[in-house]
């Protein structure tokens, strides 16, 4: 299952969730635990990988002959 990472639009909590399906929206635990209603989206976060072979500042990391 998948860990999506959501922000709240109210008070600006991100947090983690991990979903069965495409999730996008949930609701916040802070703003819930006060009482109030507010929707959390779904943004964009970093990656956990690395793609092997390939430096950012200088192209694929071996050079052609």
């Amino acid at each position: 299952m998948p860990i999506y990472e959501f922000q709240c639009s109210k008070c600006g909590y991100i947090f983690e969730e991990i979903h069965k399906t495409l999730a996008v929206s949930s609701h916040c635990p802070v703003c819930k635990e006060q009482g109030k209603k507010s929707i959390a989206k779904k943004i964009l976060s970093r990656s956990n990988f690395n793609v092997k072979g390939y430096n950012a500042r200088n192209g694929y990391s071996k050079k052609a002959p």
